[in-house]
Parts: structure tokens; sequence; C-alpha cells
């Protein structure tokens, strides 16, 4: 069985980075892509914070660091094209466009004619590689029988360009994938609205159903295993196959066969719209003590009011401290950790912002108001970014303890420029620190209790383990309960 769920949404949604994953993110990292949550539904997860930027005292930068931030979207910087561009029918090779006022530069694949692209190639003096490349497109220009597809090529040459960069974060999105990305992050989705794994027996068990989905309406459960799809095994047609054909658009219909409990069950599921639950919550006891048990999925913009809604609920109910679980946590947006610590820390810093020298540009403070309950947090080695951001600031803080294994080890960022299509490129440049403790990039948090699970759940979603076998899960209750 995978480690993690799958997120299954109708989009063309590009994954090529979300693993070392994450999509398009500031600071987000899937350390395996393995590990990706599929959601039956058509993505796109987090309401923003209730707080104004004004209210901040340090504000967010004028270009993106959001990986999948809806409202950040208009902040990107766009990269223009030449006052005026050459355009030839084949050409289409590398122009840099230097951003005024940035650090950062983009590289943006334009139309050019082949003569005065390698102009341009001498003039700055960037790729050395071009002459091949140019030698490449004249041979297709001559030769070749057919057209081909600029915008095609043009998509391939960028994709490449950050593939051969060797920055193992960057990731690019075309116009259509960053509007789902926009979408999904605000937590509006289309689909079923599951999260499934690959079972045991090969086809696809479902490890959680979303509150007010379709497929809660229409009756599935956690556990249960699908079988067949619109009339095709699973078996036959492969694990990756049948996901995407649960896939489809609102108002359509998808006929689902599964197995509870040794019986087979069907349901006829109507695609629909949902919010996506990125924060999972419930009470735990232990001793006669409740305390509160809060999953964080991932930080998207819906993740501030579930999380403090799930926080608020929990204290009046009563509970002694909280239990937050980030394990297979790959990060998300700047914005949305910061205004979750925000809610929990006392005054002070939250996260330094340092450029590619090491020098600090930024740092985003907390007010005076805060969470005063004890805490603990659940790591694991698929922990990334975001998440670690918020482990290490609330052990630096000194509000919680930290529990599990080592996490992955990313402390670094991505910002977002969009480009003159609508394409949008997160390119990592940044680093940020905690508030007070090193940075953690390519070395990890180290837990203050190491704890494994047993090797038997290794390989099992989280989702699908349960509370009294979870060997971490206990140690941090024990934890909290000796505070």
């Amino acid at each position: 069985m995978e480690e993690n769920m799958e997120h299954l949404e109708n989009q063309n949604h590009s994954n090529e980075e979300k693993a070392e994953n994450m999509p398009h993110e500031t600071v987000n990292a899937n350390p395996d892509p393995s590990a990706d949550d599929e959601n039956i539904h058509a993505r796109d997860g987090k309401t923003t914070s209730e707080k104004n930027e004004s209210e901040r005292a340090a504000e967010t930068p004028a270009s993106s660091r959001s990986d999948t931030s809806g409202e950040q979207a208009q902040k990107l910087p766009e990269i223009k094209k030449p006052r005026k561009p050459i355009r030839v029918s084949l050409g289409v090779l590398v122009v840099c466009i230097l951003l005024t006022g940035l650090l950062v530069f983009q590289a943006t694949f334009v139309s050019l004619s082949l003569e005065n692209e390698r102009k341009i190639n001498e003039a700055f003096g960037l790729f050395s590689g071009l002459d091949k490349l140019t030698s490449v497109a004249e041979l297709y220009e001559q030769f070749y029988l057919y057209d081909v597809d600029a915008d095609l090529l043009d998509e391939a040459l960028a994709r490449m360009y950050i593939l051969s960069s060797g920055d193992r974060y960057a990731s690019y999105y075309t116009a259509e994938e960053w509007a789902a990305s926009v979408s999904s992050s605000a937590g509006n989705s289309v689909g079923i609205g599951v999260y499934v794994v690959l079972s045991e027996f090969g086809d696809i068990e479902i490890a959680h159903v979303m509150s007010g989905s379709p497929a809660e309406t229409a009756g599935l459960q956690r556990g249960d295993r699908i079988v067949a799809i619109d009339g095709r095994r699973v078996s036959e047609i492969g694990y990756e196959a049948a996901v995407n054909s649960v896939i489809g658009e609102i108002g359509s219909t998808v006929d689902i066969e599964a197995v509870r409990s040794g019986e087979t069950l069907h349901f006829n599921v109507t695609r629909g719209t949902y919010t996506i639950e990125t924060v999972i919550s419930d009470i735990v006891e232990q001793d006669g003590e409740k305390y509160g048990y809060i999953r964080i999925i991932e930080f998207m913009q819906i993740t501030v009011s579930q999380f403090e809604n799930a926080v608020n609920s929990m204290m009046n109910s009563g509970v002694k401290g909280f239990i937050f679980d980030v394990r297979d946590n790959p990060g998300g947006d700047l914005d949305v950790i910061c205004d979750i610590l925000d809610f929990l820390l006392p005054e002070g810093p939250i996260v330094h912002i340092l450029n590619a020298d090491g020098e600090e540009e930024e740092v985003y403070q907390s007010d005076a108001k805060e969470i005063d309950l004890p805490m603990t947090v659940l790591v694991n080695g698929n922990t990334a970014s975001a998440a670690e951001l918020f482990t290490s600031a609330l052990r630096d803080y000194e509000k919680a303890e930290i529990v599990g294994t080592l996490t992955f080890g990313k402390g670094c960022g991505q910002q977002g420029f969009a480009l003159s299509d609508g394409s949008v490129v997160f390119i990592t440049s940044f680093f940020y620190n905690p508030p007070f403790s090193e940075n953690y990039d390519g070395v990890g948090i180290t837990p203050d209790v190491t704890v494994e699970l047993p090797e038997t759940l290794q390989n099992v979603s989280l989702f699908l383990v349960e509370p009294e076998e979870d060997t971490q899960l206990m140690a941090a209750l024990d934890v909290l309960s000796s505070r």
C-alpha cells in the first residue's frame, strides 16, 4: 500500500516537482513522488486569513512567494516580451529578459528568426549550448516535412530549461494549470471528494471521505475498496488509469463498485463541488483528560480558517493541549504558514527571508495574541518546507515538543513569476530561517522524542492507521500528559 494518499481532481495539473512536490510553492516540497496525496476532485485547496494584510507587521513581497496562493496570483511580476519582437515561422528559441528591480531573472522562450536570435545570444552571452539548439532548429526548418507547433515547442523548451537548471524545487505552470491551482488553493473543488490509496489487493482504497462531498452524499466510506469504475475492473486497467477515470466534469456521474466488509456495493455518484479538507481534527483522551488532535495535510489558503476553527472549537470543548500532526505534509504557502503561526505564537519574529548571499531581506512578525496551551508536533521524513517552519517555530518559542522522526530538510523557498502568455514559473530564490534557530535546509529537524512507527505500518497511509496503533501519536499524548 502506498504511504500517502492521492488527491484526485478534475484538472490538468502539472506535478513535475511536487515531490521534490511539490507543485508551485513558496515553502513547499513533496519529498517523495509516491507520497503525493491523490484526491478525486477538481482541486484547487485553502479561505485566506481573515486578518487584513495591514495587520501583519511585515507584508508579503511584491512578487509572489506562494505556491498555490490564489490571491497571490495578481502579485506575480510579469515577464514581458521585447517591445519589438521579431517573429519568424519556426525559429522558436530563447530570449533572456532581465527583470528590473529584481534579483531573480526569468528566461522565456519567444519566436525569433534564427539570425536575430544569434545576435541576441551574442549580446547576452548567456547560453553556451544555443548553437546546437540553433542548428537543430535550422535543420527542422529546412528539411522537416510537416509544420512544428510553436506553442508546443515553447512549452517544451520552458520545461527543458527548468529541468536542466538543477533547481529541484522549480515548477512551471501553463495558464490553465495555474488557474486551476489558484482555484484549488482557495478550496474550490469539483469531483467526488475522497482521498485514496493503492490497496494491498491492487485496487483503490478510500482513506478519507471529505465532509459534504458527493462521495459522502452517495454513501461511500473510509475503508471501502473500489474494485470497478463504470464497469471496468481496476485490476485490469491499472491503478493510475482507474484513479483518473473517476475524475470528471461537474454534473457528470460515475458508477463505482466497492467492497465493504466482504460485501459488494454499487454507488452512482454525481460529481459536484465541495471544499477541500486540509485540516482534519478530533478529540483524543488520556488519563481522563481531553486533547485536541489536528492534522494539517498541506498549507493552502483555506487552511488558515480551517485550522483556526478547529483550534477554537476544541478550546471551547475544554481540551488541555494540542497535538499538531504535520507528518507527510509537503509544505505550502508562505503567507498561510505565517498567518497560522501568528495565531499560535506570542509577539516576535516568525521567519527571516534571506537572499542567495545570506543577506536578510525581510522578517515576518507575530503579534502578542497567542494560544497558551501545551502542544506537541508530530513529524516524519516527509514533513517538509513550510511544515518544517511550523515545527521549528513552535519549538523556538518553547511552545511545543517535537515527536517522530527526522524531517525532510527544505529551508529554501520559491518565488513565482508570471510570463507574458499567462504561464507561471516558480524558481528557488530565497532561504527562510526559523525565528531563532538555524536553517535546516539539507539537514532536517531532529525531534525531541524520536519514535518510529511499527514496521508493519511503515508503508501504510496515516489515514488508515488506527490511533491505538500509532506509536508516534501515543508518544505525543504521553508528552502532553506529563506537562
